[in-house]
């Protein structure tokens, strides 16, 4: 009589189920401060700040010129300073920065990025708040994906943040001081890429005449640059220009731009 050995095979050993798809958006940009708001619901003031989720991360971008309606407007969108993982402020002018001191104050663990550039009141106002910021010589990685572009030389220096989604390249800019055309081609040069899916932020158009806006817009579409969200100090002239090339997008205090797959959408963030 012959016996046969029979080889179990515990459960947990076969293979796994696939992990289930994350059913938040691979981007999201709620615009928390800003010259224009998207509805009555938020107020206007000069400055800018974005709060950017990207696969799983929180980062804020730039803060504001007035620390109390920043606040106010996150309390509003229901975003809790805790729940921020960093902040990217792109260049030492007051109407970007001022607000980061109060933000850090509710989120200690947020690791902050200043140009080492920055005036000494900026670190001066950090260490009276125990923050200790990352001081950016060059472009880096601050998480996968996302990328600072390091400074780019202007009156101030500047430096733009990059996230490298499934639709291609998305640029988010503060004031553009070293010029806008300046600054994508070298996010371009650094990233490898011919092409900016969009581009959002202040363009320090405001006071530039028509025809030379004109020539920023014929060499941003020959950059390949395809959505062009205007927001901050770029004018009501630059945008309406920029606008009837790229299409009819802007920011504004309360806007919230999602993408997703193939999907882009403009909403208005609602109230909590």
């Amino acid at each position: 009589m012959r016996f046969f050995a029979v080889l179990l095979v515990p459960c947990h050993a076969q293979a796994q189920a696939p992990k289930p798809k994350d059913p938040r958006p691979e981007l999201e940009i709620r615009i928390l401060f800003d010259n224009m708001a998207a509805n009555k619901d938020y107020l206007r003031s000069w400055g800018f700040s974005a709060l950017i989720d990207f696969r799983g991360k929180r980062i804020l971008f730039d803060s504001g010129s007035d620390p109390i309606l920043l606040l106010e407007h996150m309390d509003k969108m229901k975003i809790d300073p805790k729940s921020i993982d960093e902040a990217f402020i792109s260049h030492h002018h007051d109407d970007h920065r001022r607000g980061i001191y109060w933000v850090f104050e509710k989120n200690p663990a947020m690791k902050v990025h200043f140009l080492d550039s920055f005036g000494i009141e900026a670190f001066h106002a950090a260490d009276q708040v125990k923050m200790k910021p990352n001081r950016v010589k060059g472009p880096f990685e601050l998480m996968p994906g996302v990328y600072s572009t390091g400074p780019i030389d202007g009156l101030p220096p500047e430096q733009a943040l990059l996230l490298e989604t499934s639709q291609g390249l998305v640029m988010i800019v503060g004031c553009s001081h070293p010029g806008i055309v300046k600054m994508v081609e070298a996010a371009q040069k650094q990233r490898k890429k011919d092409s900016i899916r969009v581009l959002l932020g202040g363009f320090h158009l405001l006071k530039t005449q028509a025809d030379e806006i004109r020539k920023v817009v014929n060499r941003l579409d020959e950059l390949k640059v395809k959505i062009v969200i205007p927001a901050h100090c770029t004018g009501d002239a630059a945008t309406e220009i920029l606008q009837s090339a790229f299409g009819k997008h802007s920011a504004g205090a309360g806007r919230w731009i999602i993408m997703d797959g193939k999907r882009l959408e403009f909403r208005t963030v609602p109230l909590k």
